[in-house]
């Protein structure tokens, strides 16, 4: 996987999948659940709202020369209070190591572990922690052809122009890394600079869903600085 010059996206496109982790995943990989692999000093974000430690989504390796990791934190929230959605209102965070920037609207701790990524178990209310692989493989042509087909049609509604979206039998994937995001709404991309990494859908974590992860019923979107040593994330739905 590299990062293209030109517009700053990691390329190829690739769809994630998901695998359920035999033991502690200990190396510096890409994982949704368990507890970080720290590159650097601990550092973890505490929630605005709520005043605790923010749950552990995952970790996604970053492409390029040298070795560095962002890390997924949403506040676990099941009264919706705190605002999850917004980039920057300090109940999520995407943080780079080694060498990233803490945000100034984040507050962090120095605890190594803390709360992390769960589904449900035999009941609604039960919680059972997950820790996945995340494994990535190329689309293959007819995904593209439907993901790019949406993406240039939310981009064309952007413009005040509604096309009709050709007929496929491709499911376009939920959860990947590079190329452009597919989002629920027509504006909400991240501004320039901001580079878009990744984009994962949230799930109620029930009913063979692999995780809980309230996004509203829609996606998250992860982007990175031009330095890739800050990371933003938010969620948007329909």
């Amino acid at each position: 996987m590299t990062t293209d010059e030109p517009g700053g996206q990691v390329t190829p496109r690739s769809r994630m999948a998901f695998r359920p982790a035999t033991a502690p995943i200990r190396e510096p990989v890409a994982k949704l659940g368990g507890q970080p692999v720290w590159l650097d000093r601990p550092c973890w974000p505490v929630s605005r709202e709520l005043g605790t430690p923010m749950m552990f989504a995952g970790q996604f390796p970053i492409p390029g020369e040298e070795q560095a990791m962002a890390y997924l934190f949403v506040t676990d929230d099941p009264d919706g209070v705190a605002a999850t959605y917004e980039p920057e209102g300090g109940e999520n965070a995407l943080l780079v190591q080694p060498g990233g920037r803490v945000p100034e609207f984040l507050a962090v701790a120095g605890a190594p572990t803390g709360p992390s990524l769960w589904r449900r178990g035999a009941t609604w209310v039960e919680r059972l922690p997950v820790e996945l692989h995340v494994d990535l493989a190329p689309l293959g042509p007819a995904e593209e052809r439907a993901l790019d087909e949406q993406i240039a049609a939310l981009d064309a509604e952007r413009d005040g122009v509604f096309l009709d979206a050709a007929g496929t039998d491709a499911s376009p994937p939920g959860g990947y890394v590079g190329g452009r995001p597919r989002f629920w709404q027509p504006v909400s991309e991240m501004p320039a600079p901001w580079r878009f990494f990744f984009q994962i859908d949230g799930a109620e974590g029930w009913d063979g869903d692999p995780y809980a992860l309230n996004f509203g019923g829609g996606t998250g979107y992860a982007y990175l600085a031009p330095d890739r040593r800050e990371g933003r994330f938010f969620w948007d739905c329909v």
